[in-house]
């Protein structure tokens, strides 16, 4: 038989309370390397909090088969004895294999770069395993699992916990079993009326069958009580903070002859769409309470208008404006759009970026501290510990994703509760689970203003470059301009030998004015060549993502994404969305160029033009990410709730059917 692991011993403290709050360090078999991963990977840091570990995935055990019977690719258990063991491959990259025989017939079990298994075999003994069965080199089980006696039970689906490196996933199985033993599932404390109106077991039942179902149906109610429970512990937490606050905002109720003004410093006519939002967002700034809007505008619907519109009704009534861009380029171009449609105001609009001059710095600063600059666009300078505001009222996040919750948090605290409005062309997953559970109210731009032109995405492997680069040629030289996107700047495929190999004599685009733009460059040599591209003189502009978000150049038609397999969707369809820009724009085409295995994912965008279809897409593929801290995507403060499947919970607590006072703890 292979040698099984020791029984986890249980060392529990006495006392319920002492149980709860007792150290992983307490249970037999994790000590403090083992627990700090616990701590780093998922917060747990108690026993109690081993209860709340959800299971990442089930499996269901496979059926018993014959070894005469088997089937490529499939899912397999089988009953054997072990003929002959051996090890190939060097250190620790050898790989482990195991001859395996019965009455039907014979297999070999394989297990990649998993030496130290060796041990657990001998031949003669009798096994059970586990796994999936390959013909590609004879008869294989890669990788299975070894079904210790008693471990089946009637084909219950069994719980596979998340690993991590130097903690495996059956270490993290055991602890929990631990906690189970040593505690009780926390207590209901919603109304069993209101549990049944909707479907849902008793939280005690619902943590049991996470952790043991007898079946693969009891799960998704299960997961949904446990997802309220988290959304309701967010919530009352979010009631918290804002019943905490001791300073709120002016109101800023600006009269109708003062928004016309505004209107006619835009130089063009507002949409419909975004009248109705600055209609939804003067309500907002005429509360008693703070704005914490959200601003989802596809890409090219006119964002900016309406931050700019906001910003000068704020600054009307003696209060101070800060937009805070992700990058430099978006900055400046907003410094610039709104100088350029001031032209002539009293108002004074600054701009703060990193590579600032000391004198220039130091009379900024003065403005801001002393109230004679009435808005201020940068970058990350804005919320350095150096600068501070005389009365800021309005923050604005551009593209806010890209920043981090504490930076954030620094910028806002510049103000004494100051509204707040965030702005995104394509949430990430973090934006929209947010929004979908009303931390952020959303309002929405769907429409892109002054253009009807399209925008066609085709998607290929890398390997059609060439082809396409001369097919580019051919347009650019009839006058068309272009983007060339490469993620990286360094490296065989990298910005600066794709630069080199398309411009050098002999190169596909030798004698083309090209302009080459990185987040390495000095300030002034990005915008100087950014400026020759918008002006006509380049006619293509290479770059990394720095041109991805807000780079406002009208009239481009093409563009091409190289290693467009390194970048999320988000990202890839704020690049295109570059492309067809102002009025009389004509169609663009973008070509995404990735690596094979990443065609099916990338063709997504062939079918997805919408921003709101791709912020679904990312999320259901990415996760909804952790809604505290600085982390965008992946493992999340949700470890349950999914957005687009629990809607109709989060308005339980919209429509206060659920009561949260102080007993509502879960």
């Amino acid at each position: 038989m292979p040698q099984s692991q020791p029984a986890q011993e249980v060392a529990c403290p006495q006392s319920s309370d002492e149980r709860a709050k007792a150290p992983l360090t307490t249970l037999a078999g994790i000590g403090p390397k083992r627990a700090e991963i616990f701590a780093r990977e998922w917060g747990v840091q108690q026993i109690s909090q081993l209860l709340t570990l959800v299971p990442k995935r089930f499996q269901i055990p496979a059926e018993p088969c014959a070894l005469d019977a088997l089937q490529d690719g499939a899912f397999v258990r089988i009953s054997a004895t072990v003929k002959k063991v051996w090890l190939w491959g060097r250190n620790r990259r050898r790989n482990l294999y195991v001859q395996l025989e019965n009455s039907s017939g014979g297999i070999t079990a394989v297990w990649f770069q998993q030496p130290f298994l060796r041990s657990h075999f001998e031949e003669g003994a009798e096994v059970e395993l586990e796994g999936k069965v390959s013909q590609n080199r004879g008869w294989q089980l890669l990788s299975p699992r070894v079904i210790h006696p008693g471990e089946l039970q009637d084909g219950r689906p069994i719980p596979e916990y998340p690993s991590a490196e130097g903690l495996p996933a059956k270490i993290v199985a055991k602890a929990v079993a631990a906690a189970i033993e040593c505690l009780e599932f926390p207590a209901e404390s919603l109304p069993t009326a209101l549990l049944k109106e909707i479907g849902l077991p008793p939280l005690p039942l619902a943590w049991q069958t996470m952790h043991s179902p007898e079946s693969l149906d009891q799960l998704e109610p299960a997961r949904r009580r446990l997802a309220l429970a988290e959304i309701i512990h967010l919530e009352r937490r979010r009631r918290k903070v804002i019943a905490a606050r001791v300073d709120l905002p002016t109101p800023i109720r600006c009269s109708e002859k003062v928004w016309q003004r505004i209107y006619k410093r835009l130089p063009f006519e507002l949409t419909s769409e975004q009248k109705e939002v600055l209609q939804l967002l003067r309500g907002d700034l005429a509360a008693e309470t703070p704005m914490r809007r959200l601003l989802h505008g596809e890409v090219g619907s006119g964002k900016t208008a309406v931050a700019f519109a906001i910003a000068l009704a704020v600054a009307a009534e003696g209060g101070q404006v800060a937009l805070l861009a992700p990058t430099e380029i978006l900055a400046r171009q907003h410094l610039a759009t709104f100088r350029k449609w001031l032209e002539g105001s009293r108002l004074k609009v600054v701009g703060l970026f990193g590579d600032d001059k000391a004198p220039q710095r130091l009379a900024t600063r003065a403005d801001l501290l002393q109230g004679r600059a009435q808005i201020a666009i940068g970058t990350h300078a804005l919320f350095s510990g150096d600068i501070d505001f005389q009365k800021l009222q309005l923050v604005l996040f551009d593209e806010q994703h890209r920043f981090g919750v504490k930076q954030k948090g620094a910028l806002v605290a510049k103000g004494k509760s100051p509204h707040v409005l965030t702005m995104t062309a394509t949430p990430i997953p973090r934006t929209l689970a947010w929004a979908q559970h009303g931390a952020l109210e959303p309002c929405v731009l769907r429409q892109r203003a002054g253009t009807s032109a399209t925008v066609s995405t085709h998607i290929h492997d890398m390997g059609h470059w060439p082809t396409l680069a001369r097919e580019m040629r051919k347009r650019i030289e009839k006058g068309e301009q272009a983007f060339v996107v490469v993620p990286r700047i360094d490296g065989e495929v990298g910005l600066t030998e794709v630069a080199k190999a398309l411009t050098q004599p002999g190169g596909l685009w030798h004698g083309i004015p090209c302009a080459v733009v990185n987040g390495r460059l000095p300030s002034e040599q990005v915008e100087s060549r950014v400026r020759a591209f918008r002006d006509g003189a380049a006619r293509v502009l290479l770059g990394t993502t720095v041109v991805e978000v807000g780079l406002d150049v009208p009239g481009v038609t093409l563009m091409a994404i190289l290693s467009a397999d390194r970048l999320g969707l988000a990202s890839l369809h704020q690049l295109r969305g570059r492309l067809s820009r102002g009025a009389g724009a004509k169609a663009g085409s973008c070509w995404m160029l990735g690596s094979p295995d990443s065609i099916e994912r990338l063709q997504l965008l062939e079918t997805h033009t919408d921003g709101f279809q791709v912020a679904e897409l990312d999320l259901r593929m990415r996760g909804a990410g952790a809604l505290r801290g600085v982390r965008q995507s992946g493992r999340s403060d949700f470890q349950v709730f999914q957005p687009l499947k629990d809607a109709d919970l989060v308005a339980l607590l919209r429509d206060n059917r659920v009561t949260l006072d102080e007993n509502t703890l879960n």
